[in-house]
């Protein structure tokens, strides 16, 4: 194998047992398959909570309800009529039909799933690259801590770290001359999966560039990879109207707006130095480090091109939004492994010793258990499609709320509920005979957002959101229009619950007089 970077990122791959061997001594298989258990029980303990997965279930309830994908908002009664895409449609309906058959423990098996996928497709990657097995585990590794730090659950996001280093492994082959037809079709399956996943689909023709690098844009089969990639863009239900998708998801609204006040979508740069300041800053300092890495010497001509340009693209992505750090490290992760290649081109491969290995393992355990321990209460909270309960972060006095409204009224009772952006996706699963007022994006310009800031129901020159025609509303009392709310002629409170974890931090029910009761078992 060459010293040089770019001179490993082209040689051919050795003898693969052989090179497994070296790296981790005869039992390697099994090394292998401990490791492949261990991952997978990183993604099988983390708890159901993330804040969108509510909503991702009651979409794909929906589709699998209707044998059919919305074009219209489905939930929210402030957004009647509007555009709405699941371009997430795949993924929704995995969820919504492995939690029916499955519980909830068939949605923590498929995180594991996930997570393993994404460990293996950055192994593909370093094969393809010809990087010998320890760079590979290192660069799954950090697939994984990105993963970790991003998007720790199911969240379609995650499909990138899959399919964007099996993309990369694909088109290497292609530039290379040593591609067949079976890595075109690769290349077209895989973005197809992409395209029905997530919004972030078009980086997919990202690893194209490989062809420019290596001379091969004009080769039939270059040709082929590069249509495969767009015929798989198409393969989605909503490809004739990708221009309105992008247009309505990405418009000028309250949320998108700079900076955002949603965490994930602020700055990157000023973000993560925020207290507490946890372990995100080194992650940036190692990719903000790759370019120091690859000198002249290592990589030149257009791999140096190629790489600098989407180094700086990422750079840019993650300065302005948090979560697009995955785009980063999905362009950058290439050059990322030159640069681990390079850091290791002075050592020598061996097999790790059995202390170590034990110590790893033990440790490894160590940190699943606790995470088991850590997790029992919001294990306790993960129901069924009857139940419909599940440990929401942020969302825990919106279930409690949830529960006694659905005690106190009579059977099937409907409504339109006004309610907050961290309630919202919750309640829309949770109680399936209500309409919440947050728009099944998650994004609300015209409802929830401005709701929260209700000064007054007769403000002037200020949006005072939808609470006048709601029947109920289900907020956090720190909010200003709950002083309004429980103020408003015609209005009760009639349930507080503290809030979690800070007690404080309470949410409160109130209903509109003539609804509660022709609604209520019993009077408020």
């Amino acid at each position: 194998m060459s010293s040089s970077v770019g001179g490993a990122a082209i040689s051919a791959a050795p003898s693969e047992s052989r090179d497994w061997a070296k790296s981790f001594g005869l039992l390697w298989k099994l090394d292998l398959t401990i490791m492949a258990i261990v991952v997978i029980l990183f993604g099988v303990v983390r708890p159901l909570g993330d804040p969108d997965l509510p909503m991702h279930l009651a979409v794909g309830e929906w589709i699998v309800r209707h044998r059919a994908l919305p074009f219209v908002e489905p939930f929210a009664w402030t957004a009647v009529g509007q555009p709405y895409f699941a371009y997430s449609w795949l993924l929704q309906t995995t969820y919504f039909l492995v939690f029916s058959e499955f519980g909830s423990w068939g949605l923590r098996a498929l995180q594991g799933v996930l997570v393993l996928a994404s460990a293996c497709s950055a192994l593909m990657l370093a094969r393809a690259e010809g990087w010998r097995p320890s760079i590979g585990i290192m660069l799954g590794a950090f697939n994984l801590i990105v993963g970790a730090f991003f998007v720790a659950m199911l969240r379609p996001q995650a499909i990138l770290l899959i399919t964007m280093p099996i993309l990369w492994a694909l088109f290497v082959h292609v530039a290379r001359g040593s591609a067949d037809w079976r890595h075109v079709a690769g290349i077209f399956l895989t973005t197809a999966l992409t395209a029905n996943s997530h919004l972030f689909f078009p980086v997919t023709l990202a690893p194209a560039v490989l062809l420019w690098v290596h001379r091969r844009v004009r080769e039939r089969r270059s040709v082929a990879a590069i249509l495969a990639v767009l015929a798989g863009w198409m393969t989605s239900p909503y490809s004739p109207h990708w221009l309105s998708v992008f247009r309505f998801n990405f418009g000028r609204h309250v949320l998108m707006a700079y900076p955002s006040p949603i965490s994930e979508l602020q700055p990157g740069f000023a973000s993560m130095l925020q207290p507490p300041v946890g372990p995100l800053p080194i992650l940036v300092a190692l990719m903000l480090g790759v370019p120091w890495l690859l000198d002249e010497g290592a990589v030149a001509g257009r791999m140096r091109v190629f790489a600098t340009a989407y180094w700086m693209l990422g750079v840019v992505l993650f300065g302005y939004a948090v979560r697009l750090f995955v785009l980063w490290w999905v362009l950058a992760i290439v050059p990322f492994g030159w640069a681990l290649l390079r850091v290791a081109s002075a050592s020598e491969d061996a097999p790790p010793r059995l202390r170590f290995r034990l110590f790893g393992l033990v440790a490894c355990v160590a940190i699943i258990a606790a995470a088991l321990s850590r997790t029992r209460e919001e294990r306790a909270l993960e129901g069924s499609i009857a139940e419909r309960s599940l440990p929401t972060f942020g969302a825990r006095p919106a279930e409690s709320v949830a529960r006694w409204l659905l005690a106190s009224t009579r059977p099937h009772a409907k409504g339109r509920i006004v309610t907050s952006f961290a309630f919202g996706s919750y309640l829309t699963w949770r109680l399936p005979g209500y309409s919440a007022s947050v728009d099944s994006r998650g994004l609300q310009p015209d409802s929830v957002t401005a709701a929260e800031a209700v000064v007054s129901a007769a403000a002037r020159d200020y949006p005072v959101g939808p609470w006048q025609s709601a029947d109920l509303a289900i907020l956090p009392v720190r909010f200003r229009a709950a002083a309004v709310l429980d103020s408003a002629s015609g209005w009760h409170r009639v349930r507080t619950v503290p809030g979690y974890p800070v007690p404080v931090d309470s949410a409160g029910l109130w209903v509109r007089g003539e609804w509660w009761a022709r609604n209520a078992r019993r009077g408020p």
